[in-house]
C-alpha cells in the first residue's frame, strides 16, 4: 500500500511542481512576442486548465501525504504530544509541511486573484496591468522555488540527511 501511494505522491507532485516550472521556464518565454490580449487571453485558457488539473494534483498531494505518513508511523498523537520533533525525520516533515502550506496560500493568491486580474487588465487594457503583471510574475516565482524546496525536502525524508 505504501508503494502505491508514495508512486501516487510522487506523480501527483510532478504534475504540479512540474506544470508550474514548465509555464515558467517555457510557455512564459516563448509567447513574450505575442499581443497582449491575445497573450492574455492564451494564458487565460491554459491558466485555467492547469489551475483544474494543479488543484487536483493538491488534492491527491494532501490525501496521499497523509496516507504516507500514517503508513510511516506519524499519527495524530505523535504530532499532537510534539513526539513529531524529536527525531531529524519529524523536523524534516514538519519544515515540508510548512513549505508546503506557504505554496497553498502564494498558489491560491496568483490562480484565484491575481492570475485571474492581471488577465482581464489585459483584455481590458487597464492602467493597472503593469503593477499586475508584477505581483502575478512574482507570486508565480515564489511558488516555483517554493516547488523546488518542497522537493528538496521529500528527497532528505526519503534518504535522510547527510552525515
Amino acid at each position: 500500500m505504501f508503494q502505491i501511494s508514495l508512486t501516487l505522491h510522487i506523480l501527483a507532485a510532478m504534475v504540479w511542481i512540474g506544470g508550474m516550472l514548465f509555464l515558467a521556464l517555457v510557455i512564459v518565454p516563448a509567447t513574450r512576442g505575442l499581443p497582449p490580449r491575445e497573450r492574455a487571453r492564451f494564458f487565460d485558457i491554459v491558466g485555467r486548465r492547469f489551475r483544474f488539473v494543479g488543484w487536483i494534483s493538491v488534492g491527491v498531494l494532501i490525501v496521499t501525504g497523509t496516507l504516507n505518513a500514517g503508513l510511516r508511523g506519524i499519527t495524530w498523537d505523535v504530532i499532537a504530544s510534539g513526539a513529531i520533533v524529536s527525531s531529524s525525520y519529524g523536523q524534516t516533515l514538519l519544515a515540508k509541511l510548512a513549505v508546503v502550506a506557504v505554496m497553498l496560500v502564494v498558489t491560491a493568491q496568483h490562480d484565484f486573484v491575481v492570475g485571474p486580474a492581471s488577465t482581464r487588465a489585459a483584455i481590458e487594457d487597464a492602467p493597472e496591468l503593469p503593477r499586475l503583471r508584477r505581483q502575478s510574475s512574482a507570486l508565480a516565482r515564489a511558488g516555483g522555488i517554493l516547488g523546488v524546496l518542497v522537493v528538496a525536502l521529500a528527497v532528505l525524508l526519503s534518504r535522510g540527511t547527510p552525515p
